[in-house]
């Protein structure tokens, strides 16, 4: 895989020692150790250069956002939502 290089530092165990090794950012590691590197994040390129990223289409807005009534809030349900049910509190009488 050439050309591919790291772009934020990855912390990997060599298989073959044992060790830690620290990859840091702009390194191309061997296919080795490049297999232990997992996050697809910490690449500069994809995995498969055959791959194209995906287009994203640009053009109109959707005619048809924005056009939806809007969310009756808790008390405009048209006269027909519930009611909040009376304290049960007891007054206490003073004497």
């Amino acid at each position: 895989m050439p050309g591919r290089r790291l772009i934020a530092a990855v912390y990997v165990k060599d298989p073959a020692t044992h060790e830690d090794l620290i990859l840091r950012p702009g390194q191309s590691p061997s296919p080795e150790i490049a297999a232990l590197v997992t996050n697809p994040d910490a690449w500069d390129s994809p995995l498969d250069a055959d791959v194209e990223p995906e287009t994203i289409a640009v053009g109109e807005p959707d005619p048809t956002a924005g056009t939806a009534e809007p969310d009756p809030g808790p008390g405009d349900a048209g006269g027909v939502g519930t009611k909040k049910p009376p304290s049960r509190r007891t007054r206490s009488t003073t004497t």
